[in-house]
């Protein structure tokens, strides 16, 4: 009777420990999807880096037609911020998200510009925007330079003066 048993107590082991070809393969295709997401939502977003201007260089300098339209901002401590326009809503997803940061060795004025969608054409309808910025200047600012919520793109200027570090990451919500 132990000859019958254990043979079969090892192959239920086996069987337990052993993943079948269904959840591997189904493990797999959710990994696929996650990275399918990851890589649409980058590529749904134009960013520039984060740059040193001058007076010369400021994106307002090179566009002076510009209507610049200000994210609302809420200051937290330690130079912490958050700006926003829109809010969410039921049935809205996250369209496309972005982390960047830099350090410099001197306080400089830093700009970033966002565009969504990144190419021509139409992007889903917008119906928040919310980033969130640490700088060391304690003060930053964002603004639409076009499109808005409601809209199907928008683009965003960021900007900070005399700051030694910055970092943001922004999320667009939207259906």
């Amino acid at each position: 009777m132990l000859q019958v048993l254990l043979p079969l107590l090892l192959l239920s082991a086996s069987s337990i420990a052993a993943p079948s070809l269904q959840s591997v393969q189904s493990v797999q295709s959710v990994q696929t999807t996650a990275q399918s997401t990851a890589q649409q939502r980058a590529s749904d977003l134009y960013y520039t880096p984060i740059t040193s201007v001058t007076d010369e260089t400021r994106y307002t300098t090179k566009n002076p037609d510009v209507e610049l339209v200000a994210l609302n901002k809420v200051k937290h401590s330690k130079g912490n911020l958050v700006f926003s326009s829109g809010q969410r809503i039921s049935g809205d997803k996250l369209l496309v998200n972005n982390y960047a940061d830099e350090s410099f060795t001197t306080a400089v004025n830093v700009e970033v510009e966002m565009r969504y969608p990144s190419a021509t054409g139409t992007g889903s309808t917008l119906t928040c925007i919310e980033i969130y910025v640490d700088s060391s200047a304690n003060d930053a600012d964002a603004y639409f330079t076009e499109g808005s919520i409601g809209k199907t793109a928008a683009a965003i200027l960021l900007t900070s003066d005399q700051t030694r570090t910055f970092s943001y990451e922004a999320y667009f919500y939207g259906y």
